[in-house]
């Protein structure tokens, strides 16, 4: 889970869980860490903690924040609890403007508020070692990947039956990477069904034929950097979508369904530049496979204003750090290049 990928990375000096939210928990996690500020990220409220900090005068607000419209009236159905842990806030920093004007409707000020943009577009980390990515993944180096990342319940049967005409043809590592890997057993039966061969990462296999199952967690930004094409779930059914600017950082071609409501300024922004390849079905999906297997090269350009685009959108977190410094809420330091 994310907790325990924090302390394997070893990112921050202290990872721990946040107490349940009742006052003989809430007050002694308080006051036995003592923070000076709390950053709650996209949109963490919890009344009872965010109160506990006022009363100890310490300042708290939300950076990189975000909040969808379910959340909003939710709030303000349950006003009286958490009016509070709202009004009181020191400061509020949305992704963007509609964000922005959610937050207002809570009640916050647009004099608290700044718009400074989205973390997941600052990535500064180097490429990954791709032929090392490869070996683990028992991937032929000078074989493409055709990478379907995140998917749902619903979407892999979309995806195959895109794939079913294609498969003699196809020269390509197909990878599965379901966005829960809980549900493996189930992608299993699914594909022993349709008598396809796969492997699964966790089996370390020694040779992918056709099909390789990511059965463990952490390895979709490394699948993302060594694909040729890449599909990013949870956008063929009614999710919403997932993170697009992750192949966008390696400069990939992209695919996605129509369902990207959770990210629509990410989709206006690439399909301003060109940069993304919106497929409504599974008929769609195999048409744009196929053009995709006779011309990698006419691909490839779409990837490359991806990451134009990401490139566009970068500098959230430096935005941020200068202005709760100059809030004087954090000491001046080293601004990173």
């Amino acid at each position: 889970d994310g907790l325990h990928q924090l302390k394997v990375d070893a990112i921050c000096g202290f990872a721990t869980l946040l107490p349940i939210e009742l006052p003989a928990f809430t007050i002694p996690f308080i006051e036995r860490i003592r923070p000076q500020l709390m950053l709650i990220s996209e949109t963490e409220i919890w009344p009872l903690l965010l109160d506990t900090l006022h009363r100890k005068n310490v300042p708290y607000g939300i950076i990189n924040g975000r909040i969808n419209e379910k959340t909003v009236r939710l709030m303000r159905v349950a006003w009286s609890m958490f009016e509070p842990a709202i009004s009181n806030m020191a400061f509020v920093f949305p992704q963007e403007k509609q964000y922005q004007r959610r937050f207002k409707i809570l009640g916050i000020d647009t004099g608290k508020q700044q718009t400074l943009g989205c973390f997941k577009y600052d990535i500064a980390e180097a490429a990954p070692d791709g032929s090392r990515i490869r070996s683990k993944a028992g991937i032929a180096q000078d074989h493409p990947v055709l990478l379907f990342g995140s998917t749902h319940p619903g979407e892999e049967e979309l995806i195959l039956d895109a794939l079913e005409p294609l498969w003699n043809n196809l020269n390509a590592t197909v990878v599965i990477a379901p966005r829960h890997v809980k549900r493996i057993d189930e992608l299993e039966s699914l594909l022993k069904k349709r008598k396809l061969d796969y492997q699964k990462l966790s089996d370390k296999p020694g040779e992918v034929k056709r099909i390789l199952l990511v059965d463990t967690m952490g390895e979709l930004r490394n699948l993302y950097a060594i694909s040729a094409l890449a599909f990013v779930g949870g956008s063929l059914i009614k999710r919403g979508g997932h993170n697009l600017m992750e192949p966008a950082a390696f400069a990939k071609p992209i695919i996605t369904g129509p369902n990207t409501f959770n990210f629509r300024y990410e989709m206006m922004a690439l399909n301003r530049a060109q940069a993304v390849i919106t497929v409504n079905n599974s008929h769609e999906l195999r048409e744009t496979i196929s053009k995709w297997m006779n011309n990698h090269d006419e691909f490839a350009q779409f990837g490359t204003r991806a990451r134009q685009v990401l490139d566009s959108m970068s500098g959230a977190c430096h935005r941020t750090v200068a202005s709760l410094q100059k809030m004087n809420l954090l000491p001046l330091c080293q601004t990173p290049k």
